[in-house]
């Protein structure tokens, strides 16, 4: 355990430091969240049972037997701000004058806003017993506003994951299983400070000064998953251990980075814990049986706190704690409490099967300290998700303990054979002439002279 735990040290330590001298362009994290995962405290790697265990935990999907055709998820930063920008423009106001009336320069203040729409049109993803892939896009758009500057962002993603997942151990009771996720990604990422005044004065000039660069790149995890039958389950992912995408155009004014862009390192770990009553009451109605709590607990991007190069310009590490909390009756609505981000969440769902509901009300901090600029956030989404039929591919038969384990037997065995027939080798040594021979045939050969000679 010590070993292990010092590799993982030293490998946070190595990714922070190839962080901090890497020239390339940061990005932010290739994700698709929905209200889900928002409202339960964010996406739990110990605890995913669905097909974004692809971008989750990759090891996940060796227990996910599920397709998605149709899962659309919308949402809606600091709603009231956010809807009232979007009535003024609607109603004929240029931006300018839109943003004058959300953050009046003689009152100034710290406001963030914006909108996502997330796996909309495309959401189409296959997982079942250890292989999956998807195809998901996402697009948001939003700007942090302080004072009279502004930081605006927006992100149009198009994400292709493949997963692998196998068994590392399985002794019924407890089992551990890996998993790897290549990421194929196309991303078009545009951020910019930008002055209201200015903007107030010359409108044109937001569309004119944000250029957005158009990347393909590709990205790697590897998550690992421990499950015990009584319900508690751990998660370890390391998120981007490689990501480097490319520009291969650029929109607006401007040019894109010629070092390249990079999504940095990350590691998550997690712990959850899944009740079912009916697998304690056995004899329960089956309204109560299919009735179960859950609780998770996360610390995501754990390996800032190895950071030590420029850590004012990095996020808090306390900011990547999540909790969440469950509850499930009989097996269709769900009520989830959480907090992400050190803000509250809260979430219902409905889980018809094929058909799932979801929405969420929860807190997101788009500073770099607790409450430095915290945004009330709306998540809807519905989904199409039927089953997929089970499949037994050749790498998961069996465990990787159990293959070692017979590769050692079998060592042994040949090695005790080997040792009670010490005497093999030499019976089946031909002689130096090249040809075996017996008494017999010596005594045969003799005779066979004599009458020659006769």
């Amino acid at each position: 355990m010590k070993k292990v735990t010092a590799f993982v040290f030293l490998l946070c330590v190595a990714a922070a430091a190839f962080a901090a001298d890497d020239k390339r362009t940061e990005m932010p994290r290739l994700e698709i969240p929905s209200a889900q995962t928002t409202g339960f405290g964010g996406a739990h790697v110990a605890f995913t049972d669905n097909v974004s265990a692809l971008l989750v935990n990759p090891a996940a999907i060796m227990r996910v037997r599920q397709r998605s055709f149709f899962a659309p998820s919308f949402t809606i930063v600091s709603p009231q701000k956010t809807f009232g920008l979007l009535g003024k423009i609607g109603d004929g106001a240029d931006i300018g004058l839109a943003l004058e009336a959300l953050n009046n320069p003689g009152n100034p203040g710290k406001i963030p806003f914006g909108a996502a729409f997330n796996e909309f049109p495309i959401s189409i993803a296959w997982v079942a017993d250890g292989f999956g892939f998807g195809i998901w896009d996402r697009i948001a758009v939003n700007a942090n506003i302080s004072g009279t500057n502004a930081e605006a962002v927006m992100l149009a993603d198009l994400i292709v994951p493949v997963g692998f997942a196998f068994k590392i151990l399985d002794t019924g009771a407890h089992d551990v299983d890996a998993g790897v996720a290549l990421k194929l990604f196309g991303r078009g990422y545009g951020k910019k400070m930008i002055n209201i005044t200015e903007v107030i004065d010359n409108p044109d000039q937001l569309v004119d000064d944000l250029g957005v660069p158009i990347i393909f790149g590709v990205g790697m995890d590897l998550g690992f998953i421990y499950r015990w039958d009584i319900g508690l389950s751990a998660g370890l992912t390391f998120d981007d251990i490689f990501n480097h995408g490319s520009a291969v155009a650029y929109a607006g004014n401007g040019e894109a980075d010629k070092d390249g862009y990079y999504v940095p390192f990350s590691l998550n770990m997690g712990i959850a814990y899944d009740l079912k009553i009916g697998a304690f009451w056995q004899n329960a109605p089956s309204f109560i049986a299919r009735t179960g709590v859950t609780f998770a607990f996360d610390w995501r991007s754990f390996d800032l706190v190895f950071e030590t190069e420029n850590p004012y310009f990095k996020r808090n590490p306390a900011l990547g704690i999540g909790l969440g909390l469950q509850f499930t009756f009989i097996d269709i609505f769900k009520l989830r409490l959480g907090m992400n981000e050190m803000l509250p969440a809260f979430g219902v769902g409905f889980d018809l099967g094929t058909f799932e509901f979801d929405m969420s009300y929860y807190g997101r901090e788009f500073g770099l300290e607790p409450g430095q600029m915290p945004a009330a956030a709306v998540d809807l989404a519905f989904a199409i998700r039927p089953g997929a039929k089970e499949r037994n591919w050749p790498w998961t038969r069996g465990s990787l303990t159990e293959l070692i384990k017979g590769m050692v037997e079998k060592s042994k065995e040949k090695k005790a054979s080997d040792a009670a027939s010490p005497g093999a080798s030499a019976e089946t040594t031909a002689p130096l002439d090249g040809e075996a021979f017996s008494p017999a045939d010596d005594e045969a050969s003799s005779g066979d002279t004599e009458s020659a000679a006769e």
